[in-house]
């Protein structure tokens, strides 16, 4: 059997021994930055994908929040939007800006 593979093999010859050598050992810096260059990088598609997932929902979760949720939930303030004029304030906000414009005028 060795004799009948050694037949087989008898025309083929390696002929690129110095080129795997100086890749696998690299003499100079230039060999060392090109193998640090080409050094294939491996990225696990699992955790990759679920981290993807968890930011699109985060996203989503903050697009579909309605703007009564935008209170300040800790301290029992829940600010209202409201729209006047095709603007939006907040309710408190414009309430304080319209006293403050009705006492100029009256004084």
């Amino acid at each position: 059997m060795n004799k009948k593979l050694r037949e087989e093999l008898d025309g083929l010859r390696f002929g690129g021994q110095e080129d795997v050598l100086r890749r696998t050992h690299p003499r100079s810096w230039r060999d060392r930055l090109r193998g640090l260059w080409n050094k294939e990088l491996e990225i696990p598609v699992v955790p990759l994908g679920l981290s993807f997932a968890v930011i699109l929902a985060v996203v989503a979760a903050s697009q579909l929040r309605s703007p009564e949720d935008d209170g300040d939930a800790a301290s029992g303030d829940p600010r209202q939007l409201i729209e006047v004029g095709g603007n939006t304030y907040w309710k408190d906000d414009y309430e304080r800006a319209v006293a403050s414009i009705e006492s100029d005028g009256q004084g």
